[in-house]
């Protein structure tokens, strides 16, 4: 019996079931992006200040934070040739600049990809940011990537995907598109008549200004007298067809916005435009902006300037970190475990250093009043309190909190109530260790100092001989009465 190599390799290939359905006629072909990138790139991040300000604000926010890197056991590594990578991507680009950049593309396209290049001799590993608008999705027989394909200056560079386990050295990062199996859904789509809608308001804006800010009115043909006695005759109906035509050729549109018009014969122009202030361009472009921002998931009190204050600029950066930033770095951190940590040996997992990000300072600081009331009530022992709060084991040697009225009344019950309220208050702070009990240090005193009451012999007795003053005097003033 012939072995079929190609067969036994189909059955190692776990697939889904509508997998191939999707790629059935698309297998082994490039699959275009059914949007104009570049018209996105330029409307909204070229031209529109809010569209930009959203992305930037974003983009930013999300390669903002510090990288963390932990073991399978949870245990944070300091120094790692991962961490190193993380930081400084490639030779061109440091890790702000990097993230930022892949981010935006992210929210521009709906896509976002990169190239890693793996380590040669002495030259370390690379990552590469590249333009979505240039690379292409090569559907595989299994409804899965079969390869990546990049066009640029009449090159083209393909990397293929392992059909077992999707991996390739390239990542790609989608957005979720209802209406594409392959490629993610713009930001700017949902955002796009707010873009129009706010450019074109610009747009008229500035030409309006630059012809004199004159209203539109009405052109009047004036009824033209004929000879004595004749009725007054109006303009012939194709006379006045053929100057709207003129008119809206020469006057329309926002190029020719307040252009002044020159009339021939017995014609006359009445303004009946309103003016700027009566179409309320500012109310109609803040309209936009909302509208640009919310696609975004930007408040909108951090774009439009002017309508923030102290209170309400703070909760809206909480919120945007929360709703927005969060998010979109979570997608990132996702795709970097399943994509990147299994380079590297050990089990790893990347992370990132919220801790020093101002505009969650709420949220922690809600957290450790949280968590401090549970400890308070009891409901939380001091460790599970100090691990919520992500802080290390309490050390061994380490004093809590001592509240002098409770320790003096404990030591003061102990004829009445005995030694244990003492011994586990002063063990809860640290003051006394856990695995002692107060009997156990009086049967570890030495004799001589056991039958003792004045703690001046006590001191005397633990000097040694022949060196005094090396063991430190106690006071009798009355501050160690207690003691």
């Amino acid at each position: 019996m012939k072995l079929n190599p190609l067969a036994w390799f189909r059955r190692e290939v776990k697939q889904s079931a509508a997998g191939p359905a999707i790629s059935a006629f698309s297998v082994g072909r490039p699959v275009w992006t059914k949007r104009n990138y570049e018209g996105f790139a330029r409307e909204a991040y070229g031209i529109n200040p809010i569209a930009h300000r959203c992305i930037k604000l974003t983009s930013q926010s999300c390669a903002s934070p510090p990288w963390l890197l932990f073991d399978k056991r949870g245990n944070e590594i300091k120094e790692h040739k991962l961490l190193d990578l993380l930081n400084k991507p490639n030779p061109m680009n440091g890790g702000a600049q990097f993230w930022e950049a892949f981010y935006a593309y992210l929210m521009l396209a709906g896509n976002s990809y990169i190239e890693h290049v793996q380590a040669t001799g002495k030259a370390s590993p690379e990552l590469w940011a590249l333009r979505p608008d240039r690379m292409q999705v090569i559907p595989g027989q299994y409804g899965t990537p079969q390869a990546y394909r990049y066009e640029v200056n009449g090159r083209r560079i393909d990397w293929d995907v392992d059909p077992r386990t999707g991996r390739s050295a390239v990542l790609h990062v989608r957005e979720f598109n209802p209406c594409d199996d392959w490629y993610g859904l713009s930001r700017v789509e949902p955002a796009a008549y707010g873009v129009d809608r706010h450019n074109a308001a610009a747009a008229h804006n500035k030409a309006l200004l630059d012809n004199g800010a004159r209203p539109s009115g009405v052109l009047v043909f004036k009824p033209v007298q004929g000879g004595t006695g004749e009725p007054a005759q109006s303009a012939p109906t194709e006379t006045i067809v053929s100057a709207e035509k003129r008119l809206q050729e020469r006057y329309g549109g926002p190029d020719n916005a307040g252009r002044p018009m020159v009339l021939g014969g017995n014609v006359e122009w009445e303004e009946m435009g309103l003016s700027p202030k009566d179409m309320d361009f500012g109310k109609n472009k803040d309209d936009a902006g909302r509208d640009i921002a919310t696609s975004f998931g930007v408040p909108h009190i951090l774009i439009v300037p002017g309508e923030a204050t102290y209170n309400n600029l703070r909760e809206a950066r909480l919120w945007f970190w929360e709703d927005t930033v969060l998010p979109l770095i979570n997608t990132g951190l996702d795709a970097l475990n399943t994509w990147l940590a299994p380079e590297y040996e050990g089990d790893l997992k990347i992370a990132v250093d919220l801790d020093d990000i101002p505009a969650l300072e709420p949220r922690r600081e809600a957290k450790r009043t949280s968590v401090t009331m549970l400890f308070d009530k009891g409901l939380l022992t001091r460790d599970e309190a100090r691990d919520s709060l992500q802080y290390d084991d309490w050390p061994d040697d380490a004093v809590g909190k001592v509240d002098a009225p409770v320790l003096t009344a404990v030591i003061e019950s102990i004829d009445k109530i005995g030694v244990e309220p003492a011994e586990r208050y002063l063990q809860s702070t640290g003051l006394y260790p856990e695995n002692q009990t107060i009997a156990d240090a009086v049967a570890a005193l030495p004799d001589e100092l056991t039958g003792m009451d004045n703690p001046e012999d006590v001191a005397a007795a633990m000097t040694p001989s022949g060196q005094p003053g090396d063991a430190m005097p106690m006071q009798n003033d009355g501050s160690n009465e207690d003691a």
